[in-house]
């Protein structure tokens, strides 16, 4: 019997087998493509040849394959998982949590859901983080191993689809981030600026966002939306200025033109004197109609 149990070894699941491996676990891997598992049992794993065996071999399992489909998939539906754990580390939506929990619960098995917010290269480094959701009882029995990953790790709450939500949360945030900054790129050269001119402008400007964030967070929840600062109404003229210059250099302002649209929503429905953060119920009543129709 292993330690832990890992399917799936791409370049992920190969990092957290080697980095088991590394702090002294046995552990049992499995792989679709078996030649995947040669270099983990060269640094001392086991190999399994089905996924069930792999399952059948550790009393937790980590999969890393590429959705819980595939794991359903691997597994099959007549597999007994009495005595054993799945920690489900395959990105996917809360749904998708909620209803793999549905099949491990049926079928006498344990689960967490995790959601890696690392590299492979972070895995097991200070700076490497995996979250888990799930019965908080279960999280203690198993966090000194699952803490392993990652100095950033750690347990997110009791609810299985918690981890899957903060982590698609944070990347609405992070990728839309990214994917803006890299249209103020074209943006920029458009009108001769280069690359390393615009992020030395824009750099001091990160804290201020991140002071933003926060006093989102503390509106959000008082539900006050009066300022005597940058409203909605600013921000709005702000992207349209934006919209306006993009079109005289045939730039395609994707992201700034949702935020445009975003904001004159705002503007629209009354709310052009609130902080930009006065969205934030519009967009409430969004999702909410939309549940309803």
């Amino acid at each position: 019997m292993s330690d832990v149990s890992v399917l799936g070894l791409g370049l992920m699941g190969s990092s957290i087998a080697h980095t088991l491996i590394d702090k002294g676990y046995s552990v049992t891997v499995w792989n679709r493509t078996p030649e995947k598992a040669a270099p983990l049992t060269a640094a001392g794993g086991k190999a399994a040849f089905t996924a069930v065996e792999a399952v059948e071999s550790s009393p937790i399992t980590l999969s890393v394959v590429v959705d819980s489909s595939a794991l359903v998939e691997s597994l099959g539906d007549d597999i007994d998982l009495t005595g054993r754990t799945i920690v489900n580390l395959a990105t996917g939506t809360p749904a998708d949590a909620r209803e793999l929990e549905r099949w491990v619960t049926k079928r006498n098995g344990l689960m967490l859901s995790g959601t890696i917010s690392a590299y492979p290269k972070d895995i097991g480094t200070p700076v490497g983080g995996v979250n888990y959701a799930g019965p908080l009882e279960l999280w203690n029995r198993n966090a000194e191993m699952l803490l392993a990953l990652g100095g950033l790790s750690g347990h997110v709450g009791e609810v299985i689809s918690d981890a899957c939500t903060l982590d698609l949360s944070m990347l609405i945030f992070y990728m839309s981030s990214i994917a803006a900054f890299q249209e103020a790129v074209v943006f920029a050269e458009a009108f001769g600026v280069s690359p390393d001119r615009l992020v030395e402008f824009v750099r001091p400007g990160l804290p201020v966002l991140e002071r933003e964030v926060d006093e989102t967070v503390r509106r959000v929840e008082s539900g006050d939306y009066t300022t005597d600062e940058a409203t909605i109404g600013t921000f709005h003229h702000c992207m349209d200025l934006v919209w306006k210059a993009s079109a005289t250099v045939a730039a395609r302002p994707i992201i700034s033109s949702a935020a445009r649209e975003l904001f004159a929503l705002g503007v629209s429905e009354g709310r052009a004197n609130e902080i930009p953060s006065g969205v934030v119920p519009l967009l409430r009543q969004i999702r909410d109609s939309s549940r309803h129709s």
